[in-house]
């Protein structure tokens, strides 16, 4: 009798088990969405990634707000776990940070893991999650170390976490691989599939063209070469494809633990990268190659295969995971809930603001883009529906006038609601 009901405990726990909603959050550092071949490049090789793609919901336009540090990840990530907006984001530090959203997470019952980079202000990761595997720092040195590859690492511990997870308690997981980040090194195999003379550049990559002059920081020798430029493609796309084979190991694992129909996966980058586009050779610009990044969302209640084009931000992911488990969120995250443009209840944002320093500015309204330059007084203006590359700075059309005031009126009112106190001359 006593077997009996201890074998009538353990279906039902397991069906508890199966029961919760894990969540499995993969994090990429420096991806833009030309690096995901379900965003639309066939060269790419991401079957994983694009899988999830299939399987959920991606965001084509998915913003980072911008930074304070030339390591932009550091904003970005900060803003994702505190979901406070940008100049918020850039006060806080270990004394006065808030509380983040894996530790809201463990006090509604779930145990939480991370392993790989670690590059956010504020909390010590060992604060904020159960368990901790391999903490990466922000800049490698190299990733060939004497424990194997640091993509290899990441994506093993986190298939071990899966593979001996043994509580009644969902799980929340936060996968963060360095990859495609400089230093780009990964085994020939890789950079083998992506030939650096057959990588084609989009047409905002003008060879032996000056670098950008308002783009403070460069990674390349002035002038841009469209070769250099090939290669460092070629790397990138490389660990890229690395990146998504570990990615594979991971959805593997939740199948053969019987819980990936139960599991909400969260892969995103924390932003994208210029490679020469507009004469940007980094990520410290307002271009689209750079503010933009992939977000995707695989949850049951998802409807498969499901594209959004409305402009969100990346952040925007920390409400949103709330909103899909029922979980009540702290009341001052700045960031908004994507759930409402799933279930197309809503059309989302008017604009998008975006800011790096206090040199660039800029703003985003249906589909026209203004990039102003406090300290050089340069503005730009695109149509991003006929210009999708930022080709074509037609400021200095007259038909231009009153979209660039208008956009100039958006862009100081959101400079008002997030506290930005970076003067934008008159003149404009």
């Amino acid at each position: 009798m006593k077997k009996l009901l201890f074998i009538v405990l353990q279906i039902c726990l397991g069906v508890y088990m199966n029961a919760q909603t894990n969540i499995v959050f993969i994090e990429s550092d420096d991806q833009s969405n030309q690096a995901v071949g379900a965003y639309g490049n066939p060269a790419m090789v991401t079957p994983n990634i694009d899988a999830l793609a299939k399987e959920g919901v991606s965001f084509t336009a998915a913003y980072n707000m911008g930074c304070w540090s030339p390591a932009v990840c550091i904003p970005s990530r900060t803003m994702l776990f505190y979901g406070q907006h940008i100049w918020k984001s850039q006060k806080i530090t270990k004394d006065n940070a808030p509380v983040a959203f894996p530790e809201i997470l463990r006090e509604n019952g779930y145990s939480s893991f991370m392993t790989g980079k670690w590059h956010a202000w504020g909390k010590n990761p060992k604060d904020i999650f159960d368990k901790l595997g391999s903490i990466q720092p922000g800049q490698l040195k190299t990733y060939n170390t004497t424990g194997g590859h640091v993509t290899d690492i990441t994506g093993n511990e986190a298939v071990q976490y899966i593979n001996e997870y043994k509580s009644e308690k969902p799980f929340f997981m936060y996968v963060a691989f360095n990859a495609p980040h400089v230093p780009r090194q990964t085994t020939q195999n890789y950079y083998d599939l992506y030939p650096a003379k057959d990588m084609v550049l989009p047409p905002s990559v003008v060879n032996g063209k000056p670098l950008n002059k308002n783009v403070k920081y460069q990674y390349t020798n002035d002038p841009l070469s469209s070769k250099t430029m090939q290669s460092r493609v070629q790397q990138n796309n490389a660990m890229v494809t690395h990146m998504d084979v570990r990615v594979g190991d991971i959805i593997k694992a939740l199948k053969q633990k019987g819980v990936y129909d139960n599991t909400i996966i969260v892969f995103m980058s924390d932003h994208g990268i210029n490679f020469g586009e507009n004469g940007v050779a980094g990520k410290v610009c307002l271009y689209e190659p750079s503010v933009t990044a992939p977000l995707i969302i695989k949850a049951p209640k998802i409807k498969p295969n499901t594209k959004i084009k409305e402009r969100v931000y990346l952040q925007d992911v920390n409400p949103t995971l709330f909103d899909l488990l029922g979980i009540q969120g702290p009341k001052n995250i700045d960031f908004q809930s994507l759930t409402p443009l799933i279930n197309k209840k809503s059309k989302g944002r008017g604009s998008i603001y975006l800011a790096m320093f206090d040199d660039q500015r800029g703003v985003v309204s249906n589909n026209k883009k203004l990039i102003v330059y406090p300290k050089t007084g340069d503005v730009e203006y695109y149509n991003l529906e006929n210009d999708p590359w930022e080709t074509t700075n037609l400021v200095n059309k007259k038909s231009s006038v009153s979209e660039v005031k208008k956009l100039i009126s958006e862009l100081k009112e959101w400079q008002v609601k997030v506290g930005d106190t970076v003067k934008i001359s008159e003149k404009y």
